[in-house]
């Protein structure tokens, strides 16, 4: 009985185990037939890229260039060759000759190449970055073992800061190059170009196969930017802000130059600014702004000959037309003031701009009414971005205008209560200059692919704003202005010069009330009789002066002198020769 029990015991185990044995052969059947058929192209891609060395090829970031009045181009932004210095420690043999020889050339302290030269199991270790072609000459020279070059490209900017708050920077994410700020961000898609890549086949040590598969889709360099700016104007126009900032120790200061009949910007620049080559070392991201576009201010006088124009067009006034000044006007419980608060009796439209009377602004804009001044504005381009090609734009603010208020047209006429940009008050100012019609301001001239094929930007017009009649009758007004009035310092011999200064208080922080602290502007043209130019200056809590016409007046006279002269412009002021 025993004997039994033991024989079927065994044929149990026995059958267990030929079961065990049979899911095991069926598991490793199941697992070849996905390894074979399920899951081939998975296994036989993984095998391929093995095989493979795929390598992505850089694109050549297109230039931007400046240029003079000749057409000659200026670069403001290249790409240069650079190189990374690499030492692979164990293949070194005298590191200390290394470290005296690599210190010497590269200007670094013997001790910290030391350091990295000891790092015998570093495979890879970086000495130096962004190393020009003549340190690197030296360094072949030296013929050195386990020291090579890498060779790149690395954005440049020649002209140091100049133009830089136009201009941007690049970053570098990834080893990727990305447009910051400026011009660098706006066409960052045009400048880049596109990357290619190369596909090849790589043997066991991962070098790679002549004979193997290849594929080549070659980089297509980026497009090249030639600007409206003149190279020159916008170096005499920063030299002119830079005096401005030290002579008056303003925090802030801008200068724009445009080209009323086109639009053209010829030079732009804010202070404080910075050098692109070195924007890692600004802790300041403010002075990467170019407040000119994405800034908005209340302006003060500046703004009463967009008012007087206006109204002039309207056939509200003439420039004859008088009224009583009293010194001040009341709405409610609110009353406006001539700047120094005086009486001046009867006045003429001309004398209102002549002496900067707010009072007199806002007869003429009583004269207008609401709705046919708000028009005008518009036709102007306040409340509207401009269309710049550059980033950020901001369109400045109106909206207070919507409530209809009496007051707040009042205080609109003489340029509080409302914002604009300093872009605006240059455009709207460049309608006058132009015959009463506003030019789309522009930065951009041409763009050039890498083939030589170029694409021209035209002048764009973006509408009347007033009639030629209205346009001569306000620019005669301007030049008075500059001849007879607080602005005399801005006149240039022989030529009939057009503007206006405007000395605003900046606003509280809480929006109640004004601050003691100023914004300088000022905004004229010449020749009168036939524009060349339009320029704009501005200084943000200038200190040791209150009124614009002491601080930016002669500036702007340097500059329009200059550019008068740059071009050869004929004089002409009656008698002039």
């Amino acid at each position: 009985m025993a004997a039994l029990r033991s024989h079927q015991t065994f044929h149990w185990r026995l059958a267990i185990l030929a079961v065990f044995f049979l899911v095991l052969l069926a598991a490793l059947v199941a697992r070849v037939f996905s390894l074979s058929i399920i899951d081939h192209r998975q296994f036989a891609l993984a095998a391929d890229r093995q095989h493979q060395l795929i390598e992505i090829l850089p694109s050549r970031r297109g230039a931007i260039y400046a240029q003079d009045k000749s057409g000659q181009q200026h670069p403001l932004a290249v790409q240069q060759r650079a190189y990374t210095v690499v030492a692979v420690p164990k293949n070194i043999a005298d590191a200390p000759y290394a470290s005296e020889k690599l210190a010497e050339i590269l200007g670094i302290k013997r001790a910290e190449i030391t350091a990295k030269l000891a790092k015998e199991d570093d495979p890879y270790e970086i000495i130096a970055r962004r190393i020009d072609e003549a340190a690197a000459e030296r360094i072949r020279a030296l013929g050195m073992p386990g020291v090579s070059l890498v060779e790149e490209a690395r954005r440049s900017y020649p002209q140091e800061a100049l133009g830089a708050n136009l201009l941007g920077f690049i970053s570098y994410r990834e080893n990727e190059e990305q447009g910051e700020y400026g011009l660098e961000r706006e066409y960052d898609g045009v400048l880049k170009g596109a990357r290619g890549l190369f596909e090849g086949e790589k043997d066991a040590k991962g070098y790679w196969v002549a004979l193997g598969r290849r594929i080549l889709n070659p980089p297509v360099d980026g497009d090249s930017l030639v600007l409206t700016i003149d190279s020159n104007i916008q170096y005499k126009a920063e030299a002119e802000l830079a005096a401005l900032m030290e002579r008056w120790q303003a925090e802030q200061g801008l200068a724009l130059v445009i080209e009323p009949k086109t639009g053209r910007i010829l030079a732009a620049a804010a202070a404080p600014s910075f050098n692109p080559n070195e924007y890692s070392r600004v802790t300041d991201y403010q002075r990467f702004r170019l407040p000119i576009v994405d800034a908005q201010y209340e302006l003060g006088s500046v703004l009463k000959p967009i008012t007087m124009a206006a109204a002039l067009d309207a056939g509200a006034v003439t420039p004859k037309t008088t009224y009583e000044d009293t010194g001040a006007v009341k709405f409610g419980t609110h009353t406006i003031r001539n700047f120094d608060g005086r009486a001046y009796g009867v006045q003429t439209m001309s004398q209102v701009i002549e002496k900067s009377l707010n009072v007199g602004a806002v007869f003429a804009q009583q004269k207008l009414g609401q709705e046919r001044f708000k028009d005008y504005l518009r036709r102007f381009g306040f409340g509207t971005a401009t269309g710049v090609d550059f980033p950020n734009e901001v369109a400045g603010n109106i909206a207070n205008l919507d409530a209809g208020r009496d007051i707040d047209y009042a205080t609109a006429a003489f340029g509080q209560g409302i914002a604009v940009t300093p872009l605006q008050i240059a455009s709207a100012i460049g309608a006058i200059a132009n015959d009463g019609v506003r030019m789309k301001p522009y930065i951009v001239e041409r763009i050039i692919d890498s083939a030589g094929n170029e694409e021209v930007r035209e002048p764009v017009a973006l509408g009347r704003a007033i009639e030629p009649t209205a346009a001569d009758a306000i620019t005669d007004i301007l030049v008075a202005t500059v001849e007879h009035s607080f602005e005399s310092k801005a006149e240039v011999d022989g030529y009939r010069v057009a503007g206006k200064t405007g000395t605003a208080q900046i606003p509280l922080p809480s929006g109640r009330g004004y601050s003691e602290e100023y914004i300088h502007s000022f905004v004229g043209f010449a020749p009168a009789s036939d524009p060349r130019f339009l320029a704009f200056f501005q200084l943000v809590r200038p200190q040791g002066n209150i009124f614009a016409s002491n601080t930016l007046t002669p500036a702007f006279h340097n500059l329009a002198e200059f550019i008068l002269a740059y071009y050869d412009v004929p004089p002409d002021a009656p008698g002039a020769r």
